[in-house]
Formats: structure tokens, sequence, C-alpha cells
């Protein structure tokens, strides 16, 4: 279910996040969709639908999605089909916000996290929207990227960082809500010194250089994370 509160038109919701690209990514997410054998880059100047047509399309805000997927080594599932609930949400509990990471799938006909085929995503936001008569549900994530080409030797965990362009800015996307496998558990690479007393669990996304992708919190995550 929807919901309420949010602005409901792209551009007020972009300036209400303040999430200033919002729009941009959108309109390139719509064209990944309708020329899914032609890259970003080459979009031409006669896309059907203008980015600033697009600024009073209609969006709906969702709060949380849920992920089902097949585990068949997970016993405590029913034959082998499990059911997550990812959040992404300004308050929860009343202590923060709380922004689940996940597994985006990016080649259906690769496995693991070797070469390009999946990466790992912060929820920014749930949202959808309908052009030409269908319905589009996605997320605004921002994009980790792998260190090295291979898990770290001494845990056998892969390393991700906050992937940044040349302006360190954080690199974001928009991707189909079908493109998530499941959620996924980050565990900060800690530094030599002590945490600040006052450190909120809500910062621990942002505060680090680095993290391990935990390949050990259940058996599917230690199936997919290699």
């Amino acid at each position: 279910m929807s919901v309420c509160g949010y602005p409901s038109c792209l551009e007020d919701l972009a300036n209400y996040l303040e999430e200033p690209f919002l729009p941009t990514l959108v309109h390139t997410f719509l064209w990944q969709q309708l020329h899914p054998d032609s890259d970003s880059s080459s979009m031409s100047s006669d896309f059907d639908l203008d980015l600033t047509d697009m600024m009073g399309m209609a969006i709906s805000v969702f709060h949380s999605a849920a992920a089902t997927f097949f585990a068949p080594s997970d016993v405590s599932g029913t034959h082998g089909m499990c059911r997550e609930l990812i959040r992404s949400t300004p308050s929860w509990r009343g202590k923060g916000a709380r922004r689940d990471c996940v597994f985006i799938v990016e080649d259906e006909m690769k496995t693991g996290m070797q070469g390009t085929c999946m990466i790992i995503g912060r929820v920014k936001l749930f949202f959808s929207f309908s052009f030409n008569n269908i319905k589009y549900p996605c997320i605004l994530i921002d994009r980790f990227s792998r260190v090295g080409r291979s898990p770290d030797k001494k845990t056998g965990m892969w390393i991700v960082k906050p992937q940044t362009n040349r302006q360190g800015r954080r690199e974001q996307s928009v991707e189909h809500l079908d493109t998530v496998l499941r959620g996924a558990h980050l565990i900060p690479v800690f530094g030599d010194g002590p945490l600040p007393k006052q450190f909120h669990y809500s910062y621990s996304l942002d505060a680090f250089n680095s993290y391990y992708v935990n390949k050990y919190a259940d058996n599917h995550c230690h199936e997919v994370a290699f």
C-alpha cells in the first residue's frame, strides 16, 4: 500500500526528498526499459518522453517490499521458498531512518558476485509510476562497488565500498523491483580506533569506507554471495 504524505509529482518528490537527480535517473531508467538492447549513453534526442514532460508524472511511494526467493538448502523454509520484507523508511521505531541493502541482479545468466552479474545497493526509495498503461515498480539505490576481484582471503566475504563519481558524489540508479534478489547484510570494515559514544546505528552505512557482504547471514546468502 502506498504511503500518504509524499508529493505525488516527480519534481516535487525530488525536492521533498532532497534527491535532485531523481528525475534524470527515472528518465534513464525508462529509456532502458523501452530500449533494453541499447546503452543509456546512446539515448537519442527523439526519445518520445522529454525530461521536462516527466516532472509532473504521478508517483506512488512505499516504505517496504517483499522479496520471495527459492532457497532449497534452508530447511526452515516451506519447500525451499523464503520470504522477507525489505524496508526503506525515514523513521524506524522512532529511532531514525532504516534503509535496507539488497542484492541487485544485473545479469541473470551468471551467478555470484564475480563479474558484473550482481551488485549491492542501499534502497533510498520504493516507488512506482505508470507509462503507456504499464506500471513500473522501482527502487532508487545508492550503489556499492566491489573492492578487488575476489572475496577477502581472511573472511571469505566480498568487500564493497560506496560507489562515487569523479566529483565525489554517491552513484545512484533507479532499478526495476524485479531485479532485487533479496536483502543483503553489510558489516563495516572497522578501523583501529573506537567509535564515538554517541554513534547511532543509523549512521552505519555512511560512516565507513568499506563493508563486508555478509555471506554468513543465512544459507541462501552463503550460496549467492560467492
